[in-house]
């Protein structure tokens, strides 16, 4: 009951606060000229749209509430340069269009000022004054007939001032040019601009500038301009609503999609002009969702709003069936990314749990992922098109991290153009290798049993070799030495001397000789867990005794900088200890399952990448293929395990299949892999080192302008990087970059990015 009252509280709060930003009307009271033109030509526009207004004497208002949290917009209409403390007005309005707003003066700023405050202003808004008064008599005029009601007049006295315009919005609507000077006149941006002098009247003094079309530009622009995404919750949101905000978080930082949250009564506070950085909202909570003027407005100018909250939270309410549905699996459809983990394409998950509705959508919904059970489908992820923009709706409960990429692929799909970052990078890492025998009969081969030292070293140690070359792999392998399980000195090696013919030994050689990398997998398999250390000084000490034992089977020092943690667990205790013994770790892996912090693709000890483990073994191939999705689709990278030992190990060869059957899975996998990913870059974990830490570092500009979308980089950043592009439009030019890869059917682009801005222009949309 308590819940409910504050989700009542909540509505209440989200109805009153919407619409409590104004456009502010400015004029001088002195003059009674602006108030006038306002009352007669602007006020009537806004009344026409809803728009909210405040018309105020500047003459008698502080200028300090000049405020984004009260206005969306600014509109001057001044003769006379006469104000009391200009300085202190300009700078207010400098911060209030710096902070989101716009300004747009009509005849002049209307103050007497230091030149440095009056273009601290206006270069915010891509315009710039240098004075250079004088009266033009035989000019001639260019200006964009769109924004006039009638011809400008070529044969008055025009006083004209010199205004640069750089900003890269800047469109010049009307420009006067005598004696190779071009003069802007009247000017617009998405921060405002200005009408300069009497440049929007006649000779009779009527107005001829389409003011309507102005504010319409102004108010009405295209959202999305920085491909953000903007999260709805509130204070009070319960577990599962928790828990599908911080998978959203964690897929849009992987993928390099700028994103903020906010609280529901925050958002409804917002202006349309508040919005336009954002392509995506998605409300993800189940505070009660209320349609409101902007949120029309932002969908219709381009924008994507996603419902992940109750059906009967949406506007899809009414089509809701009450129904008992035990679900059994998560279907996504074929077409969201180019590979699926069944046979037909389609992303299967198995999923147990019951549902108490259906619900029936119009064939203008188009469906991308189902809850199957009780031999019925249920839609759980759809989308449709409404004007420019789209709706579209997520079921809450399956925002998991198991799902991560397969949700983020949904996201793109709701849009006509949407860009995701993409590390392209896949590590093969052979587990447990190499590593003691003992001389046991344990493999059957060939219908004969053989021993452990026999089957890893004569069967399949060579079998792996042969898959590296037909693939072109590198493998990173982490060894055990031992499996003794002390945590105590001293710390020796006889495990290791074990096998009859020294095969581990050899093999290390074999490794240190070849492309592929050797790394450490600890002294023993004894994970570095505070509970399993009671001494932290042993960790160096064992693992300083490692280092020093493969030294001196190499024959040389070696430089370990990847670790793989035992049963794939380490903590903030064991991950300090272990650089202190070996500061030139520079990559953790761990698993990408668990649930802790080491669980996460992320950078830690300032220097040191966790790579959790996100695919493992040899079947079934639709889950193996399922967890490689997860991540590939989510930022375009997987890390790929192997043992030894997967032959005889009961958990991971369940199956009881022979070796020659688990090889031939991972040559079905990795077939699949080469054709539908030929771009993919195999690397070592030092390889791959570098390219994890530059991408999990860099933070990604995007910025659209028309049909251009524009990728901005650091110069500092590691080139080549990489992107993926879902669009329903055709690319038609990339300066910066090029297209590595097109999928038709998903109608995905893998674009390669060679310098610090690409620049990617779209074909126009067929109206």
């Amino acid at each position: 009951m308590k819940k409910f009252i504050v989700i009542l509280l909540l509505a209440f709060l989200t109805i009153s606060l919407f619409g409590q930003k104004d456009l502010l009307l400015l004029y001088k009271k002195s003059e009674q000229y602006g108030e006038f033109m306002f009352k007669y030509h602007i006020i009537p526009v806004l009344e026409k749209y809803n728009i909210n207004y405040e018309l105020k004497n500047i003459e008698d208002m502080n200028y300090y509430r000049i405020d984004n949290s009260k206005y969306f917009g600014v509109i001057s209409w001044y003769y006379s340069p006469e104000m009391k403390n200009s300085h202190l007005y300009l700078r207010q309005l400098s911060n209030f269009v710096e902070k989101g707003g716009f300004f747009f003066f009509f005849n002049n700023l209307g103050v007497t000022s230091d030149i440095r405050e009056i273009n601290n202003l206006l270069n915010k808004i891509g315009i710039h004054y240098i004075y250079g008064y004088r009266e033009l008599k035989n000019y001639t005029v260019n200006y964009k007939k769109e924004y006039f009601l009638t011809q400008p007049p070529t044969s008055l006295k025009e006083p004209v001032e010199k205004y640069i315009v750089f900003g890269d919005n800047d469109d010049i609507l009307l420009s006067y040019k005598v004696d190779n000077e071009e003069y802007p006149m009247i000017i617009l941006s998405n921060n405002g601009g200005g009408a300069i002098f009497g440049s929007f009247v006649n000779e009779k003094g009527d107005i001829i500038l389409n003011i309507e079309k102005i504010i319409s530009s102004l108010i009405n622009q295209k959202v999305g301009i920085e491909n953000k995404v903007l999260i709805v919750k509130t204070k009070f949101d319960a577990t599962q609503y928790l828990n599908s905000q911080k998978e959203l978080y964690k897929i849009f930082e992987y993928a390099k999609i700028n994103y903020d949250s906010i609280d529901v009564e925050e958002f409804y506070n917002l202006s349309l002009i508040d919005l336009l950085p954002y392509k995506y909202i998605i409300w993800n909570t189940d505070a009660e969702y209320v349609e409101t003027g902007t949120i029309k407005r932002f969908i219709e100018n381009g924008g994507t709003f996603v419902f992940a909250t109750l059906l009967s939270n949406t506007p899809w309410k009414e089509n809701i069936k009450n129904d008992n549905i035990d679900i059994s699996k998560i279907i996504f459809v074929k077409d969201i990314f180019p590979i699926g983990n069944m046979k037909n394409g389609e992303s299967v998950i198995d999923r147990y749990f019951n549902i108490s509705f259906n619900i029936e959508l119009s064939k203008k919904n188009i469906i991308l992922a189902y809850l199957g059970g009780n031999n019925v489908k249920v839609p759980a992820i759809w989308y449709k098109k409404v004007n420019s923009g789209y709706m579209g709706y997520m079921y809450p409960g399956i925002i998991v991290k198991e799902l991560r990429g397969l949700i983020l692929q949904s996201i793109l799909e709701m849009q006509d153009v949407s860009i995701a970052g993409i590390l392209n990078s896949f590590i093969f890492y052979i587990d447990d290798f190499p590593l003691p025998s003992y001389n046991v009969k344990k493999a059957k081969v060939n219908n004969k049993m053989i021993t452990d030292d026999k089957y890893y070293y004569d069967v399949w140690w060579p079998s792996i070799k042969v898959f590296a070359e037909e693939y072109n792999i590198k493998y990173t392998f982490v060894t055990p030495l031992s499996y003794n399980g002390s945590s105590t000195p001293p710390f020796e090696f006889t495990e290791f001397f074990i096998s009859n013919n020294n095969n581990p030994y050899k093999a290390m050689k074999e490794i240190d000789e070849s492309d592929f990398e050797l790394g450490l997998h600890g002294y023993n398999h004894n994970s570095l867990t505070k509970d399993r250390w009671a001494n932290p000084e042993n960790i160096i000490l064992s693992l300083n005794a490692a280092k020093k034992f493969i030294s001196e089977i190499l024959g040389h020092p070696i430089v370990i900088s990847s670790y793989v943690a035992p049963n794939n667990l380490i903590d903030e205790f064991g991950a300090k200890y272990l650089l202190k013994a070996i500061p030139t770790i520079k990559t953790i892996g761990t698993s990408y399952e668990g649930k802790d912090e080491f669980s996460e693709y992320r950078i830690t000890n300032n220097f040191v990448v966790i790579i959790p483990r996100s695919t493992y073994g040899y079947y079934p191939l639709k889950r193996i293929y399922l967890s490689t999705i997860n991540t590939l689709a989510n930022f375009g990278t997987f890390q790929h395990f192997i043992h030894p030992d997967d032959l005889f190990a009961s958990d991971r060869n369940p199956e009881n299949r022979s070796w020659d059957e688990m090889y031939n899975n991972l040559r079905t996998f990795y077939d699949t892999i080469k054709q539908k990913f030929p771009w993919l870059r195999n690397q070592t974990a030092s390889e791959a080192y570098p390219y994890f830490f530059d991408y999990l570092t860099q933070t990604v500009k995007y910025y659209w302008k028309n049909n251009e979308l524009n990728v901005i980089l650091p110069n500092s950043t590691l080139f080549p990087k990489y992107f993926m592009i879902k669009s329903k439009r055709v690319i038609k030019k990339i300066n910066g970059g090029k297209i590595v890869k097109y999928y038709r059917n998903n109608r995905l682009y893998i674009l390669e990015m060679n310098k610090s801005i690409m620049h990617i222009n779209f074909m126009d949309v067929k109206k």
